[in-house]
């Protein structure tokens, strides 16, 4: 089987056609899921990128797999060195070749993050450009489809694609974001008066005043035609709007060319294609704007849509959609399943290759959802509720404790902790039930976001910094407030060495290495 998989970082279900958008953001997607099954309850494990893909391609929690957050102990791998792939939990891609599969990537994300295991799943990996950043898709697609047309007329393949567009910076031509902001009007949330609420009471990088503070401090829109300086009122939310719908509507354009590139070969019916995401966006819910900072509904709710050739093209309607909860770490073991592979008993997925074949697929009553870069949250998701509990703030205002009613309340904007005494112990329950299973056990590994607090969530903004910058910015009693919630956090002596905070430094020494290499090109000349 030929099988393609589309990874679109930051792709937020909810603003795509498949998923009932009011703009026409993905024509093509919503093409592909005509002869697909979309699935409605399908979550990361662990956000945003680093902590998503690694749970995605090896099977494993991040609390299992060590991966948890962007950088230090709390992005470590846990694989220890010797010959061959684990034979108890390769890696998915490795599980593939097992089984007579040629696998590659056309994916930048390896050196973006520094994740090399990633490298591991593959037996070719391409970047479309020099760059170690965000690939535009044009670059994308000149070199999948370069790699599609050379292998078409093969079996047995397994190509991964990274598409970073709905990724800020939004950096589509303007014209795809005029056509978005044209097409319908934004949605009526959050209105003025919410915005005004998060300005006066919500705080941290990627809040309504500070949507662009960044480590080197300008402060101001790296893309002004795509995206606003900062969220003062309504019209600069519909600003940030039309460039994220604009950003998805660029990347669906690239998607149709795949796609037209495959019925051109011949090859469309006869190649699976499977579409996600390794995380989506918040755009105002929590006052905070397009992040991935939170565990959060909008944050660890992906799109999936699964094209299987042979399965899915005759289901019926009521087939073509499914509302089971389901993990990013399930797609590994249900390849398996649909390939006659057996799946490693290492891995901690379920298969849902039933919905696929259009059989009844039973749900798990909950799933639990961490994050681990901006803040340290672990979530816990019913069908109607979301419970969430943070163990470490980073410089965000993130209360310690939350309850929503999703289904009633899918803005999360009313915290049911106090008015909901037993649901919530439940949640909890549940929280503690599922870290027992995977940290409490004898033989268990420490689980990386505990071990790591002591630091915490500080790679892209450090606490300190912020809450100078918040004074500087005449909002002492928000510095205050997060100094607050910061002091409890304090021990009197470390039980092991702290982890530097490395990104300043990193960023200094980038800019000594671009100054030595500005004249090499007249050297060699």
């Amino acid at each position: 089987m030929r099988i393609i998989y589309v990874d679109v970082d930051t792709l937020r279900a909810d603003h795509t056609t498949p998923y009932g958008y009011h703009r026409p953001t993905t024509p093509h997607l919503q093409a592909l899921a005509d002869r697909s099954v979309v699935f409605d309850r399908y979550y990361c494990s662990d956000s945003p990128c680093l902590p998503s893909r690694t749970a995605l391609t090896s099977g494993r929690f991040g609390i299992t797999n060590g991966v948890i957050g962007h950088f230090g102990a709390a992005a470590r791998f846990r694989l220890d060195a010797g010959h061959g792939p684990d034979p108890d939990c390769p890696l998915l891609g490795q599980r593939l070749q097992m089984g007579g599969h040629y696998t590659a990537a056309v994916s930048v994300f390896a050196e973006r993050h520094r994740a090399y295991h990633f490298l591991g799943n593959f037996r070719e990996s391409v970047r479309a450009t020099a760059s170690t950043g965000d690939e535009e898709a044009h670059d994308v697609n000149r070199a999948a489809i370069d790699w599609i047309r050379r292998h078409a007329l093969e079996e047995d393949w397994y190509l991964h694609l990274t598409y970073w567009e709905p990724h800020t910076d939004y950096t589509q031509p303007p014209e795809w974001t005029d056509r978005m902001a044209a097409s319908a009007p934004v949605a009526s949330w959050p209105d003025d008066a919410t915005i005004r609420s998060h300005i006066d009471h919500v705080y941290g990088p990627r809040s309504a005043l500070d949507l662009n503070y960044t480590l080197l401090g300008q402060g101001t829109s790296p893309v002004p035609h795509n995206m606003p300086d900062a969220i003062r009122d309504r019209a600069d939310y519909e600003h940030l709007i039309n460039g994220f719908d604009g950003a998805i509507a660029y990347w669906d354009h690239h998607f149709g060319r795949l796609m037209a590139t495959l019925d051109e070969l011949g090859i469309a019916d006869e190649t699976a294609v499977i579409v996600s995401a390794d995380h989506g966006e918040a755009l105002g819910e929590h006052g905070m704007y397009a992040e991935h900072g939170l565990a959060t509904e909008p944050v660890q709710r992906v799109p999936l849509i699964v094209y299987w050739p042979g399965l899915t093209d005759d289901l019926p309607d009521e087939a073509r959609r499914n509302d089971a909860l389901l993990y990013n770490i399930d797609l590994a073991p249900t390849l398996c399943d649909l390939l006659g592979l057996a799946a490693p008993p290492g891995w901690q997925g379920e298969s849902f290759a039933p919905a696929l074949r259009g059989e009844e697929l039973e749900s798990r009553s909950y799933l639990v959802l961490g994050h681990g870069a901006h803040t340290y949250q672990r979530a816990v998701r019913t069908r109607d509720h979301l419970y969430i509990r943070t163990y470490h703030p980073g410089s965000f205002r993130a209360e310690w404790e939350q309850l929503f009613d999703v289904t009633a309340d899918p803005h999360l904007t009313r915290n049911l902790l106090e008015d909901e005494p037993d649901l919530t112990a439940r949640m909890r329950s549940h929280l503690a039930e599922w870290w027992h299973e995977h940290a409490g056990r004898p033989g268990s590994l420490p689980d990386p976001m505990l071990t790591t607090l002591q630091t915490g969530p500080v790679y892209y903004s450090d606490p300190a910094e912020y809450a100078a910058h918040l004074r500087r910015t005449d909002r002492a009693h928000l510095a205050e407030d997060l100094e607050e919630r910061l002091a409890g956090l304090s021990a009197p002596v470390s039980w092991h060495p702290p982890e530097p905070r490395p990104t300043a430094h990193f960023i200094e020494r980038w800019g000594k290495a671009f100054e030595r290499m500005a004249d090499e090109p007249a050297r060699r000349h």
